[in-house]
């Protein structure tokens, strides 16, 4: 039995970097001891932004209930979704299949809470940003929420998509942005998977929501985690 779906494409190089980050840092001595996973990648799946913004819900929660019966037939164990701006129809998602999903936002969230943190700042698309998604479990675990300007998040609206066409990995102006709203007070959460792919410098105070779904995907599969650096 395969022990971990992936629904990936959301996009294709943030799930390649996912399944990567999920063997690099699987407590594995040989090839046996990795986890048996199916990986979806369905690069067609409706843009999530546009869906949320425009409010065509219905579309994007057909292509996906297609992938969760995919996958219930497949018989794993638990799914993750390498895609924070998909987490705002967690709960359609629930109401789609009895399978285990990984609340990638959720656990974001309580890695900050456990590190004593109080305050966050979000980086991500318009679609993750506009809906709230985050803040919703921000204030549901008793964190603040140091908001980004708009031009900001226009920017890194930018660079998300520009990655998404392009894959030119420079990170210079993203560090430049994480450093106006991140310090010892306020932790800045990498919200988008395309982000995820950026080199950003140790001394700035992030937590990598990837690098939270490749943890729990790790032990939720029944397998140890080696090291994840957030």
């Amino acid at each position: 039995m395969y022990k971990l779906g992936v629904i990936g494409g959301m996009g294709p190089l943030a799930t390649v970097n996912f399944y990567e980050r999920v063997v690099l840092n699987t407590e594995a001595k040989c090839d046996n001891e990795h986890i048996d996973m199916i990986v979806l990648n369905h690069s067609t799946m409706p843009d999530r932004t546009k869906c949320i913004i425009e409010n065509r819900k219905t579309e994007f929660l057909e292509a996906i209930k297609k992938d969760f019966a995919i996958l219930e037939n497949i018989g794993v164990e638990a799914v993750a979704i390498p895609c924070n701006t998909s987490h705002y129809f967690y709960d359609e998602f629930r109401k789609l299949t009895d399978l285990k999903i990984i609340n990638m936002i959720e656990e974001t969230i309580l890695e900050v809470k456990k590190s004593g943190v109080k305050k966050i700042s979000i980086f991500g698309t318009l679609g993750t940003l506009n809906s709230k998604v985050y803040e919703r479990y921000a204030k549901e675990y008793g964190l603040e929420v140091k908001e980004v300007s708009e031009t900001d998040k226009q920017a890194v609206m930018d660079i998300i998509y520009n990655i998404k066409e392009t894959n030119n990995l420079d990170n210079k102006q993203f560090t430049d942005i994480l450093n106006r709203y991140c310090d010892d007070e306020t932790v800045g959460i990498i919200a988008c998977t395309e982000l995820s792919l950026l080199d950003i410098p140790e001394d700035i105070n992030t937590v990598d929501a990837l690098n939270v779904l490749v943890r729990r995907s790790i032990e939720l599969s029944g397998a140890k985690v080696r090291f994840v650096k957030d």
